[in-house]
């Protein structure tokens, strides 16, 4: 007679955000570049984002920079990785009095 082991997952522990730092530093964990040949060490991306009070995207991001060298292909791929960073993190866990801080306020975050 064998005994079956219950194997549990433990969700990641989250420890609320209470500031703008960790919100990038949130975001930054959540990157992950795209793939060669499309990936290049000096392409970088800008955007400004808002959340809602509860950690989630408030409207559509803005990229507000991108390399002027960067092909249109290069251009899309890494709008994509933005888009799925965003999802891989949402909904950020904001602190109730960050959230309330934070809500509709944007940010400029950088990912290279």
């Amino acid at each position: 007679m064998s005994v079956a082991a219950t194997v549990i997952k433990a969700e990641p522990s989250r420890s609320l955000i209470t500031n703008v730092h960790e919100v990038r530093a949130a975001l930054r964990a959540c990157w992950v570049s795209p793939t060669a040949p499309v990936s290049r060490s000096d392409i970088a991306i800008s955007v400004r984002v808002s959340f809602k009070h509860n950690g989630e995207v408030l409207g559509i991001p803005l990229i507000t920079y991108t390399n002027p060298e960067m092909s249109e292909d290069e251009r899309q791929s890494y709008r994509s990785a933005l888009v799925d960073a965003l999802t891989r993190c949402a909904p950020l866990p904001f602190s109730d009095a960050f959230g309330d801080v934070m809500a509709g306020h944007p940010i400029n975050m950088r990912f290279h």
